[in-house]
């Protein structure tokens, strides 16, 4: 580099010293600006994010201003509020009541603390707040609003009503009002009434996004959807990051078969956000539609990646899988390691049936993952099913040697030299197991009586599921048929009932029943599903087939983590636990009875049954359990050996003659006073489970039943129905 000159450095030396000079002036003007921002100042721009629903710069803001005033009551307030919606309730709570020592907003400050109470689950406090203001301000809303709230928690809608429309009359324009009647009125079947208030709400609050997307939410409900589409693309118009409402927009799409457009819908949401799983399920059900099985598996299989929770996408997914997929593909393999992930979690917790639950899932996806059968039976090794293990090993055994068959045959086409394999520690243990169980068979009752128990017919009961379209749902279109299947599917396997569900959602009661009834089923199941963005119930009524009279009546909620694949196992758990356990005569000679029934049906030593006549057995007439004509019981036959899969014992006839034959009716009188057979087993929730008058036979079942008691007595905030949900909505 030149050297500088000395004019030339006298005058770089002066420009440094003004760079530093106005550098510095720079820095002192920003901390003067910076300083001179007053606790107002900082509030109103907390006010702007608030308003703007950017609850975190909001809450920056009003710190900031906290700083330079600690006693700015509102500054408190608003914090609270920030916090409230920002699901900080604990938090919130601590900001009211310091918020209530410096303002003097003090109904304002009470409703909020009443609004996040009900958020903590603290009902009786909640009321007892806004009562409190409600005594000290007669005419003040929002306490209405919060009295109302806990009304719908507690599924009293007209008192609730009553109080919205109280509310109305102190302020006829009010939107909170006008927008909860209009949901509830819908909810109560009043559609003309709810529309005259989201009519009113229309006219008094055009502008507000949220009041066109509740009233493209409720023409979504009732089918009208081209005037709900109108209404969606306004919301989305005065508000365009209002994902909300671009979700629903898609969903209108998707109900009036655009398909194409719908996808477009789904594109813009991914832009914005990669992690929007509802957009990924709606994209890939449209591509399904559609007859793109290939990309509507690549967007299910994209979407789990970001949202590997969303339980129904996978369903969906793991549905179109069994009915496009050829089983020899090889990505088979990567869509079952969520299920073999599962399954050893379960392992870790010790939870044997949903360990099993899950080892099952996998292998109905990819049934040659030797890998997942082997840990499977392994399983049935640690839980001592033994016959259930070695069946398991032949297969594993079997698989193998087809592979290297084929290689074989593949070296012979190209000719290669044959390979030669060497033997792993598995496979030589595999063969030890293999060999010691089979010397084990001669003490078997299979052995003996000659029979496969593998092979055996174990249907008792046939069992229809059909589904309500009730609401239309916004997260998971088509979410009933997809629990339809989810259902049928999760009875794979499970001996005792044959379950099938008819995809076509049912228009009637009657129709159900009609078809039910053609396809000889013993029951049928009329299933309605709603979910919100953290909870999932679904609503289970069993018929009697024979009579269309309910059997039985289950609610079932789930929250947060596989709250879908809790509720698909509780339904199947539900219907095994009224099915009355029942065998087969499968010999009889000399007095003594082989029957189809063993361990792994929860039948222990000393359990009794009546005998009856084959095809004499029917449903009673109304509520679980099974009947047949006293004339048809030939007489007992109780159990001496047990193994997994058959039982032994004797026969004791009623009468003068001896009419029994085989293939006979078993029915449990009684499990020899011992319940615990299946208790922990990865078997306790594969089988009926009681006995001739739908009682709970097993103490699983029963435990079972007291477990889905407990889940009816969660706090009203776990209860939390998608009405309630989008009232909370409203602001």
């Amino acid at each position: 580099m030149p050297e500088l000159n000395k004019n030339q450095g006298d005058g770089w030396g002066m420009k440094k010293q003004i760079c530093a000079a106005l550098l510095l002036g720079t820095v002192f003007n920003v901390q003067f600006f910076s300083q001179s921002k007053t606790a107002l100042d900082l509030f109103n721009s907390g006010l702007e994010f608030e308003y703007a629903e950017n609850y975190f710069a909001a809450v920056e803001k009003y710190r900031e201003a906290l700083n330079n005033n600690p006693d700015y009551g509102d500054a408190y307030f608003h914090l609270a509020q920030c916090s409230f919606e920002l699901g900080d309730y604990d938090l919130a709570l601590e900001y009211t009541v310091t918020a209530e020592k410096y303002s003097k907003d003090f109904n304002k400050i009470r409703n909020l603390r009443g609004f996040t109470l009900i958020s903590l689950g603290k009902m009786k406090e909640a009321r007892q707040t806004f009562e409190d203001v409600l005594k000290q301000f007669p005419n003040d809303v929002d306490a209405r609003f919060g009295l109302a709230q806990l009304d719908l928690y507690d599924g009293r809608l007209s008192s609730a009503e009553d109080k919205y429309i109280d509310a109305l009359k102190r302020q006829n324009t009010n939107k909170t009002a006008l927008l909860s009647l209009a949901l509830v009125s819908a909810e109560t079947g009043k559609n003309d009434l709810a529309q005259d208030y989201i009519s009113k709400a229309l006219e008094f609050h055009s502008g507000e996004p949220l009041v066109h997307y509740l009233a493209a939410y409720l023409l979504n409900q009732r089918g009208e959807l081209e005037q709900a589409e109108g209404h969606a693309r306004s919301a989305v118009q005065l508000k365009s990051d209002y994902d909300r409402a671009w979700e629903l927009l898609g969903t209108i799409l998707f109900n009036q078969k655009r398909f194409e457009e719908a996808i477009d819908i789904c594109d813009y949401r991914l832009n914005q956000n990669r992690n929007l799983s509802s957009a990924w399920y709606v994209k890939g059900l449209a591509q399904e539609k559609m007859g793109r099985t290939e990309d509507a598996l690549d967007t299910y299989t994209k979407g789990l990646l970001v949202a590997p929770k969303d339980e129904v996408m996978r369903a969906s997914l793991e549905q179109l899988i069994a009915r496009e997929v050829p089983m020899e593909d090889k990505r088979r393999s990567g869509w079952a390691q969520y299920h073999v992930k599962r399954a050893l979690e379960y392992k870790r917790c010790f939870d044997n049936p949903g360990e099993r639950y899950e080892y099952i899932e996998a292998l109905k996806i990819n049934p040659f993952d030797n890998e997942t059968r082997q840990n499977f039976a392994d399983l049935l090794n640690r839980e001592g099913y033994n016959e259930l293990y070695l069946h398991q090993l032949e297969f594993i055994e079997k698989s193998k040697q087809e592979i290297r068959d084929e290689e074989i045959r593949n070296k012979i086409k190209r000719n290669e030299d044959t390979p030669t394999y060497t033997k792993t520690y598995l496979d030589i243990k595999n063969a030890d197991a293999i060999e010691a169980l089979k010397s084990m068979k001669p003490d078997l009752l299979s052995y003996k009586w000659e029979v496969d128990p593998f092979y055996l017919e174990k249907n008792r009961y046939k069992i229809g599921i059909f589904y309500n379209q009730g609401q239309v749902q916004i997260y998971h279109p088509e979410v009933e048929r997809v629990t339809a299947l989810a259902l049928e599917q999760s009875f794979s396997g499970i001996a005792g009932a044959s379950v099938v569900s008819f995809t076509n959602a049912a228009s009637s009661f009657g129709q159900a029943y009609r078809i039910a009834r053609e396809n000889k089923c013993d029951y049928f199941a009329v299933i309605q599903f709603d979910e919100t963005d953290r909870a999932m119930n679904l609503d289970v009524k069993i018929y009697s087939g024979r009579t269309g009279t309910v059997t039985s009546s289950n609610y079932i909620y789930r929250t947060v983590h596989d709250r879908y694949s809790s509720i698909i196992r509780r339904f199947r758990q539900a219907v095994l636990d009224i099915l009355p356990i029942r065998g087969k005569v499968i010999r009889y000679t000399g007095g003594s009875i082989l029957a189809d029934l063993g361990k792994s049906d929860g039948i222990s030593v000393g359990a009794v049954f009546d005998v009856v006549k084959q095809n004499s057995i029917y449903t009673v007439d109304k509520g679980p359990g099974i009947a047949y004509p006293k004339d048809d019981i030939l007489g007992t036959f109780t159990v001496e050996t047990v193994n997994e899969e058959i039982c032994q014992g004797t026969f004791k006839k009623i009468g003068f003659y001896d009419l029994l034959s085989e293939n006979d009716d078993l029915v449990l009188i009684s499990n020899g006073g011992e319940l615990t057979p299946l208790d922990g087993s990865s078997q306790s929730d594969t089988r009926p489970q009681a006995d001739s008058k739908g009682k709970p036979a097993t103490r699983r079942s029963k435990k079972a039943e007291s477990e889905e008691t407990s889940y009816s007595l969660k706090t009203a905030r776990e209860r939390e129905n998608r009405l309630i949900s989008l009232i909370r909505s409203i602001r």
